[in-house]
Parts: structure tokens; C-alpha cells; sequence
């Protein structure tokens, strides 16, 4: 199926994308953009910027960019037309309808959502209607689970059979190699596929936006020698530790109350949410990491953190806790009673219950000293000393200077030690992690920007620029001076190439290009990357282009001419620079044969040349552009 060029046009200006982008990643406004922590990148110090004039994101830090629907794909791993059909569904705007037969999986991200998609209905029609599934039912009305709760994550079971879902596969005619791919079959050294779950509740894994991505399978019969749960391995679209287990469900709940509970394990987040805490997410077994946290955050500042009273569990939640400092999270432990998970105290305990433990949690300073003391950390002065480091290292992962300095005073009351001495201590801390931080980034910048780009000259960035934002006046006087064969980079001989046929075609009505036309034909990522960079970037190539822009368009528009000066004396100095090199080379064969009428004709030549170059080193094209323009003004 092909959607109408028109129609993605249309979709694409029905959509903000700082409104769309806003809902998985938090922006602030700074001058005419918006900044926020990159999605697909690591990183401390914000360079993900979005731009609402021009409809485009780009990082500065890694390159990722595009328009509203690079987004979808990047984010979601999606192809452009799911991302086309999502932005139509999320403004309303209605697609023309496929052939019924039609099919459309373009990429390997929805050969695998669609792979997944296939085993969940599979899952689901053995849990409600076969013989076995009803023991699987039963397991679950067991636990306190109910029918709503079940459709609401819509859970399944696996049969105990090996080939259950294989033979199923092979009876609706569906790729066994694309559930293989998806981790939801294996193959044996034979070459006989076989059910990876068997036997099995089945808890299927959404994405943020609710794409079965994968399954975790907990067993039903009490058999040690098996695991109690097994989850889908890592495949492109799914990787354990960038997941939250039921954020999909309680997104909107964690924005509305303004807090977000987290526990560990499926069935903990399952019951309380049928309880009515519907702000629950659940790391799903596996150490908290700093994606996990950075997801949670796009949807609030506050964390609870719900375990039971196990020294793993403490354990656990103190490697989790300097990860959520550091994104500036406020983060609370709620400690259970002895002997209780979240899943057992909810179902014994009326919602009041759960609310007065929710009052009564913690801050991180109460929690890592409550139980370095329970370890006996305190009693020894040596011990001592290095759990106090280890609350003033927390306290230094704070980016609020305030907050931190609450906290400073509050372990210096309470351990009665100075509190200049413990400020120094973390201002020492701050200073060497902001170092190490800076290298890091900085290395991170350069190795995009030298891998991608380290071959395009600066004069031909500056002249892509150019091309994006001129009109029809500078156009011709750049064709005219600036030819396809002066240009070495690819990328910018593309811009190029699409620009003067553009100009070519209008005959005098020439509009300036939307880079959504560009983007939406680019065939990579490395194009779509460096269009963005030129789109949004601040003209930090030429000279001229780093002075601060003005509101009056005269001003711009000055502004432009100078930049077209700037680079078209760079290509002309390169251009001379090249024959300069040439006649080096002749002047010298000539010295080595004697040729002495060559040799002083040569040698002329490359003084008249010199004196070229230093007439276009000082003056540039300046006065090539004020002949043109008065020839204009005359016109």
C-alpha cells in the first residue's frame, strides 16, 4: 500500500511536533527551540533539540533527527508508513483503505511486532478457551486476579505441548522464522522448531505506546528444576532493561497523581493496579537501569520505591537510588512489613492500609542510613566514615544546589559532623564527576561529528545551509558561480541536485524547499542526520553565520550575502589553491629539463594567480554581489 504524497503532507502540518515529541520527552523552551535529554542517547547535559518552525528534531549529540515521523520510526522502531499511520490516527486524519488481501510488513521492526502481535492471540485463545487454559485461569483467580485485570494486560498461557504454537504457526501459514526471530520459538541443531514458553501464565511486554515487544512466562507446576519465570530474549525491539513492565497501563495515572510506585515483579504491579493504585510500574526482575529511569521520568519527578524487607531487595534498591538522583528525581522507600510483598500486602490490606505505608515512606537519606545501621556500619569509626561518604556521594548525584544543601544539613545534625566539612566533600565530588562528564560528551560529540561528517569541508556545509534558507535572487547568483562538479560530499551534492532542479522548475516562481521534502525521500539515517544538523544549527561553520541574527528581515537578508561572500571565496581560494599545486609540479619538471622558455612562462602564471588569490582573500565576492544586485535594481 502507497499513501498519497499529498496525504503524508497533510498529516505531517496537522501535527506539532513539539507536542507530539513532548509526550516522551520533557522540553523546555530556550530562545526559539526547545531542548531536552536525547531519547536515543545517553546523556547529562541536554542536546536534543526541537524546533516548532521548522517541524524538525535533531541531537547534537549523537545526530539523530528528522521530522515527526523520523521520530515515530526511531522511537518505536517502526517503519515510515506505520509512523505515517500513527501521527494520521493520533490527529485524526483518515487513510485511504488498503486492498482487503493487502499486507504490509516493510521492516524487520514489524516483522517482529507483527510476529509478537501473532503469539499474544495465540496466548490469549488458549488461556479462555481450551481445557488447559482453564487451569491457568484458575491459577490466576488464585492469586486474586480478575477477568478485567486479565483483559486489561491481556494475559495468555502456553501449552505444555513442545510444538503447540509451531503447528498453529504452520496451520495459519505464518513465518516460523519471523517467531523465531521474535524469541517466542527456538530451532534445535535438527533444524525442528519448538515453543520457547511452555506450560506457562504468560505476562505479555508492551512498549509506550502498547506494541506487544515481548513475553515473560511464569510456570505453573511447582518443578525446582525449571525456572519460576523466563522471559523473551533481546531482540531489536525489545531490550530488557529500556522496559518498565505496566507503563503502558499506568502512564496516565503517574501523570495524574504526580508519582509513580515502583516494585519488582509482574504480580506485584498486576495486583495493585486491579487495587486501584494504578501508578504502578515494575523493573520486571532485573537490577534498575539509567534508560529504565530516564523512561520513568518523562512522566514524573517523584518516586516510590515499594520491596520487601529482604537484604537483596535493600541491596537492590541502593544501586537504583543515585540513578534517579542524578536525573533530579525525588525518591522515597516505602518499606513492607516483614514477610510481605507488594502482592501479598494488597490483597490482605484494605487500599487505606497501602496509603498509610505510602505517608510514612522515607526519603534516600533515612533509607541508607537506616540500614547501613541494621549492617552495623556505624559502630565501627572506620565503617563509619565510608557510609557517610557513600550518603554525601548520593547527595552529589542532586542536581538542585538547594536540595543538596538540605540534605547536607541534614546528615550534619544528624551525625554531628561539620557541615563546611561535608559541603567541601561534595563540591570535591561534583567537580570531578562534571569533569569527567565534560570529556565524555565531548568525545561523544566529536566521534559524531568526525564519523559522519569529518570529510564535508566547512565551505560546503555553509553552502547547504545556504541552499535550505535562500531565494530566488541568491539562488542564481550561487548557481551561476558554484557548480555541481566544485561539490566532493555526496550529501551536499544531493542538496544540491534537488535544490537547482526545484529552482530550474519554478521558472521564476521559485519557493523555498521544505526540508520535510527532503527528509521524507532521504534513504538514510547519515542523510537524514546531516540535514537536520544544517537545518537546525546555528551557523557555526562560517564566520559570519555566528553573529546573532536580528528580527528585521533586511538584516537577514544582509546577513545571507555575507555567508554567500564567505563561501564562495572559499570555494574560489580552494579552486586556485588546486591549480597553484599544478603549476608547483609543472614549475618543477621544467627546472629538472631545462626549460627555461617553460619555466618563466609558468612562472608567470602562478604570479598572476598569486595576485588573484590575494585580491580574493581581501576583498572576496563583495563586489561581484553589488554588481549583481545593482543590476537588479535596475531591472
Amino acid at each position: 500500500m502507497r499513501i498519497p504524497e499529498d496525504k503524508i503532507e497533510e498529516i505531517r502540518i496537522a501535527v506539532d511536533i513539539v507536542d507530539y515529541i513532548n509526550q516522551f520527552v520533557p522540553l523546555r523552551k530556550v530562545g526559539k527551540n526547545y531542548v531536552g535529554l536525547c531519547p536515543f542517547h545517553t546523556e547529562k547535559t541536554p542536546s536534543f533539540t526541537v524546533s516548532p518552525d521548522k517541524q524538525l528534531y535533531h541531537c547534537f549529540g549523537c545526530g539523530a533527527g528528522g521530522n515527526v515521523f523520523n521520530f515515530v520510526m526511531q522511537y518505536e522502531k517502526v517503519s515510515f508508513f506505520e509512523a505515517v499511520k500513527k501521527i494520521a490516527e493520533y490527529v485524526g486524519v483518515e487513510l485511504p483503505k488498503p486492498e482487503r488481501k493487502e499486507r504490509w510488513v516493510e521492516t524487520e521492526f514489524e516483522e517482529l511486532y507483527e510476529a509478537n502481535q501473532f503469539a499474544k492471540e495465540f496466548f490469549i485463545r488458549n488461556l479462555m478457551k481450551t481445557t488447559e487454559g482453564k487451569k491457568a485461569i484458575e491459577y490466576l483467580y488464585k492469586r486474586g486476579i480478575n477477568d478485567a485485570t486479565i483483559r486489561n494486560f491481556e494475559l495468555g498461557y502456553s501449552p505444555e505441548q513442545w510444538d503447540a504454537l509451531v503447528q498453529y504457526a504452520i496451520k495459519q501459514n505464518f513465518s516460523l522464522e519471523s517467531l523465531e526471530k521474535a524469541g517466542v520459538v527456538a530451532r534445535r541443531e535438527d533444524g525442528a522448531y519448538y515453543d520457547r514458553f511452555r506450560g506457562r501464565v504468560i505476562f505479555p511486554i508492551f512498549s509506550i505506546t502498547g506494541r506487544t515487544i515481548a513475553f515473560g512466562g511464569r510456570r505453573l507446576k511447582d518443578d525446582e528444576n525449571i525456572p519460576k519465570y523466563i522471559n523473551s530474549p533481546e531482540t531489536k525491539v525489545y531490550t530488557k532493561g529500556k522496559v518498565l513492565y505496566g507503563l503502558y497501563q499506568g502512564k496516565e495515572a503517574i501523570r495524574r497523581k504526580g508519582y509513580a510506585i515502583l516494585v519488582e515483579g509482574y504480580m506485584d504491579c498486576i495486583s495493585l493496579f486491579q487495587a486501584g493504585i494504578e501508578n504502578v510500574v515494575a523493573s520486571g526482575g532485573t537490577a534498575l537501569t539509567e534508560e529504565q529511569v530516564r523512561l520513568i521520568s518523562n512522566y514524573t519527578n517523584t518516586i516510590y520505591f515499594l520491596y520487601d524487607a529482604d537484604s537483596a531487595g535493600a541491596k537492590a534498591m541502593m544501586r537504583g537510588i543515585d540513578l534517579m538522583l542524578a536525573q533530579g528525581l525525588d525518591v522515597y522507600i516505602v518499606k513492607l512489613p516483614e514477610g510481605e510483598d507488594p502482592d501479598s500486602f494488597i490483597k490482605k490490606n484494605p487500599i487505606s492500609e497501602f496509603n498509610k505505608l505510602i505517608e510514612n515512606a522515607v526519603n534516600f537519606v533515612e533509607f541508607k542510613a537506616l540500614t547501613y545501621q541494621q549492617l552495623g556500619k556505624f559502630d565501627d569509626p572506620n565503617v563509619k566514615v565510608k557510609a557517610i561518604r557513600s550518603l554525601v556521594e548520593s547527595i552529589s548525584k542532586i542536581p538542585d544546589e538547594l536540595k543538596r544543601n538540605v540534605f547536607i544539613r541534614e546528615i550534619s545534625s544528624k551525625y554531628k559532623i561539620p557541615e563546611r566539612l561535608l559541603v567541601n566533600e561534595v563540591e570535591s565530588i561534583i567537580l570531578r564527576a562534571r569533569k569527567e562528564s565534560a570529556k565524555n560528551e565531548v568525545k561523544s560529540q566529536e566521534s559524531f561529528i568526525f564519523s559522519k561528517f569529518k570529510n564535508i569541508p566547512a565551505e560546503e556545509r555553509d553552502l547547504a545551509k545556504i541552499l535550505l534558507e535562500a531565494n530566488e535572487v541568491v539562488l542564481k547568483f550561487v548557481f551561476e558561480y558554484i557548480k555541481l562538479s566544485d561539490i566532493t560530499s555526496d550529501y551536499v551534492k544531493l542538496i544540491y541536485q534537488k535544490i537547482h532542479e526545484s529552482f530550474q522548475e519554478s521558472k521564476g516562481d521559485y519557493k523555498k524547499p521544505d526540508v520535510n521534502d527532503l527528509l521524507n525521500k532521504a534513504e538514510s539515517d547519515e542523510f537524514r542526520s546531516f540535514l537536520t544538523n544544517i537545518a537546525l544549527s546555528k551557523y557555526e561553520v562560517s564566520q559570519f553565520w555566528n553573529e546573532k541574527r536580528t528580527s528585521g528581515d533586511e538584516d537577514e537578508v544582509e546577513e545571507l550575502w555575507k555567508a554567500v561572500d564567505d563561501v564562495l571565496t572559499k570555494f574560489y581560494l580552494r579552486k586556485i589553491q588546486k591549480i597553484e599545486l599544478d603549476l608547483t609540479e609543472k614549475i618543477k619538471e621544467a627546472e629538472k629539463s631545462g626549460d627555461e622558455g617553460r619555466l618563466l612562462e609558468l612562472l608567470v602564471k602562478k604570479s598572476e594567480i598569486g595576485k588573484k588569490k590575494n585580491i580574493l582573500g581581501s576583498k572576496g565576492f563583495k563586489d561581484i554581489i553589488r554588481k549583481y544586485l545593482n543590476s537588479l535594481n535596475k531591472v
